[in-house]
């Protein structure tokens, strides 16, 4: 299945009509205002063609990617010439992870805690105003949240920096002064993932917590006079299961990130990146990005099934009649 999906996004760049090698050299003659012999233009061309392997015919280009993907060889970049991708996606991952995983495991807590606690108190107008609220934020597209913020605290109030990952004044160090550039610079993006994702964790485990509170042995504890700190306990940890497996899979779509997230703020992560390489024809960042991303996807649906059988005993031991 791997296999087929990335053989998948190999084919599909090259369905779209365009040259990438040619918009490559086109760029650089604008930076360079035109002053370019015309008579080398030809000969780039030929060259980078070449380079690039795209003269060959496609399934031959094919077994060349995947025989170099399996030595590391990601290709070379068409965009960022002379950049390996590989190089890029390491530069660019330690950024990604930083947002990403944050956002997601605090989103994921707070919403699971407090859905877990709104699912206990049917009826009440806790339960109506939390349901109201998390219902709508939820729904809420990331991309128009992150312009609202950008719009809201960094253009009308001025607090925030509306885009970049730090001040491009400042060199990267481990210095005081850069971690808290870069941390200045966080806030806006992490707020625009986080919200949504907790929002709607809150709903779906909600939703979880009542399914389990009308379960039969919660209410037959409950009939036999269980403290009700017990049975929250019990179908706390219940309710949580699919929400564990479902964090393991979230937490495995790391690698490509938020692509309109880095976009909308010029995250230098993986998903800008893969925004670039799309709307550039950059087949080989493209490609390599998405290789590295399906492979940690199915990595972590894989690790998922372990985690469902660690924390579900009735998975573990099986059904036993």
């Amino acid at each position: 299945m791997y296999f087929i999906t990335v053989s998948i996004m190999f084919l599909l760049p090259r369905l779209i009509p365009a040259n990438p090698v040619a918009a490559m050299i086109q760029g650089w003659a604008e930076e360079m205002n035109y002053f370019i012999n015309p008579d080398q233009v030809p000969q780039m061309y030929r060259t980078f063609i070449e380079e690039f392997g795209l003269g060959k015919p496609v399934w031959k280009q094919y077994v060349d990617y995947i025989t170099k993907a399996f030595r590391g060889d990601l290709g070379t970049s068409i965009l960022f010439y002379p950049k390996k991708v590989m190089e890029i996606v390491m530069q660019a991952l330690p950024w990604t992870l930083l947002l990403f995983i944050p956002s997601t495991i605090v989103g994921w807590s707070i919403g699971n805690i407090w859905g877990a606690a709104v699912g206990y108190k049917r009826g009440t107008t806790f339960e109506r105003i939390s349901i109201l609220v998390s219902s709508l934020v939820a729904q809420i597209p990331v991309y128009w949240l992150g312009m609202l913020l950008i719009y809201l605290l960094a253009i009308q109030v001025k607090i925030f920096p509306p885009n970049r990952a730090y001040d491009p004044l400042i060199i990267p160090s481990w210095r005081i002064e850069f971690v808290l550039n870069v941390l200045h610079h966080y806030v806006l993006p992490f707020i625009t993932l986080t919200i949504p994702y907790l929002c709607s964790q809150v709903v779906s485990m909600r939703n979880l917590m009542i399914s389990q509170l009308k379960s039969d042995y919660i209410v037959f504890a409950d009939y036999t006079g269980l403290p009700d700190k017990i049975i929250r306990k019990y179908a706390f940890r219940n309710a949580m299961m699919p929400q564990v497996v479902n964090l393991s899979i979230r937490l495995g779509r790391a690698v490509g990130g938020a692509a309109l997230i880095e976009n909308i703020f010029a995250y230098p992560g993986t998903g800008w990146y893969f925004a670039n390489a799309v709307s550039n024809n950059d087949y080989m960042l493209l490609q390599g990005i998405f290789t590295i991303l399906v492979g940690t996807i199915y990595l972590a649906m894989f690790l998922s099934d372990f985690v469902h059988i660690i924390i579900d005993p009735r998975v573990r031991l099986g059904y036993r009649k």
